[in-house]
């Protein structure tokens, strides 16, 4: 199977996104090879046919991600893809309300090193 070009790729990422992502267009100016990673990138993870996820789910994981790393970007253009694939405000808050606890435990069990030290 051959790879698709770097101006196949963008104009993939146009007709799903509606534009390419700054970060790309930013990208692309340095080296068109980026698109082609980036869309090889999600061919093996949310687009692989072996993904146990229907796409919906698997573009929730990756929002919630994005969200918790803070890419805006990513969470901008993956909310509007959500968005055409019918998510709900309830569904969105949920995630949020799953990402804000996953968070906060995250920082207890971070904080497991202080409460040790501190107890010894």
């Amino acid at each position: 199977m051959q790879k698709p070009t770097p101006e196949q790729v963008e104009a993939m990422m146009i007709e799903k996104m509606g534009a390419l992502p700054q970060s790309l267009n930013s990208a692309k100016a340095i080296d068109p090879r980026f698109l082609i990673e980036q869309a090889m990138s999600s061919k093996f993870s949310v687009q692989d046919e072996n993904n146990p996820f229907d796409p919906k789910t698997s573009m929730l994981i990756s929002l919630a991600v994005s969200i918790t790393i803070g890419s805006d970007e990513c969470a901008m253009e993956q909310t509007r893809m959500l968005k055409k694939m019918g998510v709900t405000k309830e569904e969105m808050a949920f995630l949020v309300k799953i990402i804000k606890h996953a968070q906060g435990s995250a920082v207890m069990g971070n904080a497991k090193v202080a409460f040790d030290t501190f107890e010894s």
